[in-house]
C-alpha cells in the first residue's frame, strides 16, 4: 500500500521494489525450467493494484505526448510503466492458463493507448531516451505476451486490428522503430538489454500480424521489412534475435526468394539446432520462443526443396520422428519432407516409425491426420504405381474429375451441376473421403479422361 500512497515520486522504497522484481524477471527469464507460486500470486496483485490503476491509465496518456520531459520518468513512473508491465508479461508466459482473462482485459482497457504511444515515437527513435526506450519496449511486450495467448485463433489481435489498414499503420510505424540501425548494431550473443528485447518482441510482433492476414496488404512494406531482417542477421550473433528472424522471413518470402538469397542452409542448420536444444530441455522452448512457434516456421519452410535436402544432409529426421507424437504439426513436416528421395530412404529404413504410420492410418480418429499419414506412405510407398486401379483400369469411367477445396463446396457444386446437366460423367468429392485417400484421388485421376482444378486461396 506504500507505493501508490507514496507523495515522493522519487520515493528510493519505490525503487527497492523496482529492483527487486525487475531481478525476478530476470531469474525466470533466464531460467525458463523453474516455476514459482509466487508467480501467480505477485502477477495477480501487481495487475489488480497498479496495472487496473488509475495511476497506470494516467501515466499512458502521458506517453502519449509527442514531446516528452525527462522529469516525467520518476522512480513510481518507471515502476507503474515499466516494471509492472514487464512482470506482467513473465505471468504471460509462465502462467499463461491463469491470466487469459487479465489479457482480454488489458487490451480492452488500453489498446488505444497503446497504438498512440507507438504511433507517436515511431518517427523519433533516434531521440529516445533510456527511460522512454525502456517505457515502449515493456509496453510492446505486454501487448504481444497477451497476443499469443490466443494461439491461432488470434481473437486478441483481430480486436486490436479490426481492419486490414489499422494492422497496416501500426506494422509501418513498428518497422519504422526496427529500421533505426543503432538498436540492433550493438546487441551481443546473450545481451538481454532494452534493445535487443524490444528488437525481439517487434519480430515476434511481426509474425503474429503477417499470419493474421493475407499478405497482400503487406507488399509496399515488404522490400523494407526483407531490407531490414537481412541488416539484423548480418549485424547481430544473437541465436534469439536471428532464429526470430528467420521465422519472419519465412512467412514473406517465396521459394524462389529464399533459394536466392543462399541462407536456406543457415536457416536449418539454427532450426534443427534450436528444436534439438529445446527437445532435450523440460521447459520447451529456446530463450523465450515456444517449441510450437519453432514448428510453424520449420513447417513453412518444409515445402522448399533446398530445406528438405539440407535436412537430408544433416541426417536429422530421427529428431522430427521423436517429436511427432507430442506435437502433430511435424507428421505435415515430414510429410512435405517425404517428397525428398534421401528423406524417403531415411523413412523407409526406420521400421517401427513405418509400422507406427501403418497403424496410424488404420486406427487415427483424426481426419486430417489420417490424410497426412496416407500422404506420407503415398510418398514411400515404391509399390503405389503398380497397384491396380479398378477392374475396368483400360476404361475411363468419368469425363471429369473435379479437384478442389471444400471450403468452396458451394461454388464447385454449381459447376458439378451444369457440367452433368451438360451431359458429362463428373467425379467429385462432395463428402470428403476417409480411409486411403491418397489411394483414392490417385483412382479419380485413373478413370478420368479430364482433370478441373479448382485453384483458391484455400
Amino acid at each position: 500500500m506504500h507505493i501508490e500512497r507514496s507523495t515522493n515520486d522519487n520515493d528510493p522504497f519505490i525503487a527497492f521494489n523496482s529492483l527487486w522484481l525487475d531481478n525476478q524477471v530476470k531469474f525466470f527469464y533466464d531460467n525458463l525450467e523453474y516455476t514459482s507460486p509466487i508467480i501467480d500470486h505477485i502477477g495477480r496483485y501487481v495487475f489488480n493494484k497498479y496495472i487496473k490503476s488509475k495511476e497506470y491509465k494516467i501515466y499512458l496518456t502521458q506517453l502519449r505526448q509527442p514531446h516528452l520531459s525527462h522529469t516525467i520518468f520518476t522512480t513510481k513512473f518507471l515502476f507503474y510503466i515499466a516494471t509492472c508491465s514487464s512482470y506482467f508479461r513473465l505471468c504471460l508466459v509462465q502462467e499463461a492458463k491463469n491470466f487469459y482473462d487479465y489479457a482480454d482485459d488489458i487490451l480492452q482497457c488500453f489498446y488505444e493507448d497503446y497504438l498512440e504511444i507507438v504511433r507517436v515515437h515511431s518517427y523519433t527513435v533516434a531521440s529516445w531516451s533510456k527511460d522512454l526506450l525502456g517505457c515502449i519496449t515493456k509496453l510492446i511486450g505486454v501487448i504481444v505476451g497477451c497476443c499469443w495467448l490466443a494461439g491461432e485463433h488470434q481473437t486478441q489481435m483481430k480486436a486490436l486490428f479490426p481492419t486490414e489498414k489499422a494492422a497496416h499503420d501500426h506494422f509501418e510505424n513498428l518497422l519504422h522503430i526496427l529500421s533505426y540501425e543503432p538498436l540492433y548494431k550493438q546487441i551481443k550473443p546473450k545481451c538481454r538489454n532494452d534493445e535487443a528485447i524490444l528488437v525481439s518482441f517487434i519480430l515476434a510482433y511481426f509474425l503474429l500480424i503477417v499470419q493474421m492476414r493475407n499478405m497482400d496488404w503487406l507488399s509496399d512494406l515488404n522490400a523494407t521489412l526483407r531490407n531490414t531482417i537481412l541488416s539484423i542477421i548480418d549485424a547481430t550473433i544473437n541465436d534469439e534475435l536471428a532464429i526470430c528472424c528467420y521465422a519472419v522471413l519465412c512467412e514473406i518470402l517465396t521459394d524462389e526468394e529464399l533459394k536466392d538469397l543462399k541462407i536456406s542452409d543457415s536457416i536449418c542448420n539454427y532450426f534443427l539446432q534450436m528444436l534439438e536444444g529445446i527437445w532435450n530441455k523440460t521447459e520447451k522452448k529456446y530463450e523465450q520462443v515456444p517449441i510450437t512457434i519453432l514448428l510453424k516456421g520449420f513447417q513453412t519452410l518444409s515445402k522448399n526443396d533446398s530445406m528438405q535436402q539440407e535436412t537430408a544432409v544433416s541426417n536429422k529426421i530421427y529428431l522430427l520422428i521423436e517429436m511427432c507424437d507430442e506435437y502433430p504439426i511435424v507428421y505435415d513436416i515430414i510429410w512435405a519432407f517425404s517428397f525428398n528421395i534421401d528423406i524417403q530412404q531415411q523413412l523407409r529404413s526406420n521400421a517401427p516409425f513405418m509400422s507406427k504410420l501403418i497403424q496410424l492410418a488404420k486406427q487415427s480418429e483424426n481426419e486430417q491426420m489420417r490424410k497426412t499419414i496416407d500422404g506420407i506412405l503415398w510418398n514411400l510407398d515404391i509399390n503405389h504405381e503398380n497397384r491396380p486401379i479398378t477392374d475396368k483400369q483400360n476404361t475411363k469411367v468419368f469425363d471429369i474429375m473435379i479437384s478442389y477445396s471444400h471450403k468452396e463446396k458451394a461454388l464447385c457444386k454449381q459447376i458439378y451441376d451444369e457440367l452433368i446437366k451438360a451431359g458429362y460423367r463428373v467425379w467429385i468429392d462432395f463428402d470428403q473421403m476417409h480411409g486411403n485417400v491418397m489411394d483414392a484421388m490417385a483412382q479419380a485421376i485413373e478413370q478420368s479422361n479430364t482433370v478441373i482444378i479448382c485453384m483458391s486461396e484455400q
